[in-house]
């Protein structure tokens, strides 16, 4: 029986290529089917004009796919660009928002006190709870101290997720390059966060497939513009929905790389990668191997 693995004939990362097709092909079909008169002049004129073939003409409209889909995709990546600085802008905002206007509001909700009026038996009352607040009033009266205390502290201590980073790192440089604690400078290990946890290409942009469904929705709009007849609730609507979830996705795209909640776990997890992968330096192999020659 013949198997054929196609990931050791065809070059790594050929899907990002045709993946450009997507939008390509759903906008070059669209306008074709809904202006058939469109279709024959073209087909017409490349075969009595230009002397193209059947062959000749299919690759001809498969390159203007190519490169028209394309465009859409850095289109779409021009959008996934400005939505990470929105978000950086309206992450900024909200921790201003945060300090100034939600955490003095949740301070008078579970810090309301009164003092009730002197009587014979209690001519100096103390000052007493005005109302016992809701549980999720005091939860997030918590989460929004604990946010602004660390904004407003220039360092801020570690978090847990950093602590175990800070563990396996030194595991790492051990392993890889044969480093031992006592050689190691005696600094933080923040400087290396963004040199040993680089996010992968698919965390950095997100899924190619939804990345190619939003560039298929803005083609789509293209399309509906250049075809009169596609001007309809259905293909609008569905147009608007691919675009919807790849904005969505933008959303999720910069709230990992950007979000300080999920910034130490995600570094631990682009550590925890390179583990399975670690094959140590000959030099630093055999230095590791120094003392127990020697012993």
């Amino acid at each position: 029986m013949l198997h054929v693995d196609l990931s050791k004939t065809l070059p790594p990362k050929t899907y990002l290529y045709f993946s450009a097709f997507m939008p390509g092909l759903f906008f070059v079909c669209s306008v074709l089917l809904a202006d058939p008169d469109l279709t024959y002049q073209l087909a017409v004129r490349s075969h009595n004009g230009f002397g193209f073939g059947r062959y000749f003409t299919a690759f001809l409209g498969l390159f203007l796919a190519f490169v028209i889909g394309n465009a859409f995709m850095l289109f779409a990546s021009l959008v996934q660009y400005a939505m990470r600085w929105a978000y950086r802008i309206g992450l900024v905002l909200w921790e201003q928002g945060q300090t100034r206007i939600l955490l003095p509001i949740l301070i008078s909700l579970t810090h309301a006190w009164r003092v009730p009026p002197a009587t014979p038996a209690n001519p100096n009352p103390t000052r007493v709870p005005r109302w016992s607040p809701p549980k999720w009033v005091n939860e997030l009266y918590m989460r929004t101290l604990t946010k602004v205390q660390r904004i407003q502290n220039p360092k801020p201590p570690p978090t847990p997720a950093y602590e175990w980073w800070d563990t396996f790192a030194r595991q790492f440089l051990l392993k890889r390059y044969g480093l031992p604690d006592d050689k190691l400078p005696a600094v933080s290990f923040q400087p290396l966060q963004d040199v040993l946890t680089r996010p992968s290409a698919e965390e950095r942009r997100g899924s190619v497939l939804m990345n190619a469904s939003q560039a298929t929705g803005w083609a789509a709009l293209v399309a509906s513009r250049l075809a009169p007849d596609l001007r309809n609730k259905w293909y609008i609507a569905f147009a608007v929905f691919l675009i919807g979830c790849g904005l969505i996705q933008d959303f999720f795209v910069a709230k990992y790389l950007y979000d300080p909640d999920i910034g130490d776990i995600a570094r631990l997890r682009a550590l925890l990668r390179e583990f399975p992968n670690i094959q140590p330096m000959r030099g630093a192999q055999q230095d590791s191997h120094e003392p127990l020659d020697e012993k």
